[in-house]
C-alpha cells in the first residue's frame, strides 16, 4: 500500500493518483513525461510580382500571423 503525502490515505501500490484527494503519489519521472519537439520548417517568402499556378499574381502581404502569411 501507498500512503498519499498529502492526506494519508491508503491507497493500492499500483496506483498513480490518491483516490481520496486525487495528490499525485509519486514524483513523475522522466520516461512518463511526453515530451515533444517544435519543427521549424524553412519559410519560402513570395514577392510581390510572382505568379502562381500560372494565373495569380502576388500583389502585396495583407496579413501574417501564428499560421502563415496572406
Amino acid at each position: 500500500m501507498v500512503e498519499c503525502p498529502k492526506c494519508h490515505a491508503e491507497n493500492r501500490d499500483d496506483s498513480k493518483f490518491c483516490g481520496n484527494c486525487a495528490a499525485p503519489l509519486s514524483p513523475l519521472d522522466a520516461a512518463s513525461i511526453s515530451q515533444t519537439k517544435t519543427l521549424e520548417a524553412p519559410v519560402q517568402v513570395l514577392k510581390p510580382g510572382t505568379l502562381i499556378a500560372g494565373k495569380y499574381k502576388i500583389i502585396e502581404e495583407i496579413g501574417r500571423g501564428g499560421m502563415g502569411v496572406v
